[in-house]
């Protein structure tokens, strides 16, 4: 008899406590949460000496600078007299870093 009181006295202690520790973290949770990212259209330009390079440069180069949300796509290239390339990146970006 006394081992189902300690039994049920240590159950309902344990059942207490996850209770409470469940309303701890669910606040903790909410405290933590990040704030909404803004979102925005954010374009950078590169050069090099074929246009595969030039669009990696511009994709650095936009990287560095911007937190990208999505997809970058290639918006403008051209070859330049001199025989090297510049190319323009757009995407849609976040927070400037």
């Amino acid at each position: 008899m006394i081992a189902r009181r300690v039994f049920r006295l240590t159950a309902a202690a344990a059942l207490a406590t996850s209770a409470v520790g469940l309303g701890v973290a669910s606040t903790a949770t909410a405290a933590t949460a990040a704030p909404a990212v803004s979102s925005f259209p954010c374009s950078d330009s590169g050069t090099g000496s074929t246009l595969g390079i030039a669009e990696r440069v511009a994709e650095q180069n936009l990287r560095g600078d911007y937190t990208v949300l999505s997809g970058i796509s290639l918006s403008y290239d051209t070859q330049e007299p001199d025989g090297s390339w510049y190319a323009v990146v757009s995407a849609r970006c976040g927070n400037p870093r």
